[in-house]
């Protein structure tokens, strides 16, 4: 029984054939993709002009998003501005070290 399977496979597949391209398609498709990447090409002119727009170099940008800190950042070892007399780490600040990956 299994003969006969893998008889019927074989001759099945050996009466595919594969579908060759012919040389004429094959060109037009290349002539194709390298007009389409041609369109892609940025020149250094438009890329500076682009970035002159866009505000520059990232270290630039990131300085002006900075967030303005109204009171003081309270250091770990400080004592907890809730008044308890704790450390902050073993207070309010407890939870953030985990979260951080500290």
């Amino acid at each position: 029984m299994i003969n006969k399977v893998n008889q019927d496979v074989v001759s099945l597949l050996m009466k595919g054939t594969i579908p060759a391209a012919s040389t004429d398609n094959v060109r037009e498709a290349q002539r194709r993709r390298q007009a389409d990447m041609s369109r892609l090409r940025t020149q250094k002119s438009d890329y500076d002009s682009y970035r002159s727009a866009g505000g520059g170099s990232p270290e630039q940008r990131q300085q002006q998003t900075a967030p303005v800190r109204v009171e003081k950042k309270v250091g770990r070892n400080d004592p907890c501005p809730c008044g308890s007399g704790k450390k902050y780490k073993h207070c309010h600040g407890r939870g953030l070290s985990d979260s951080l990956g500290a």
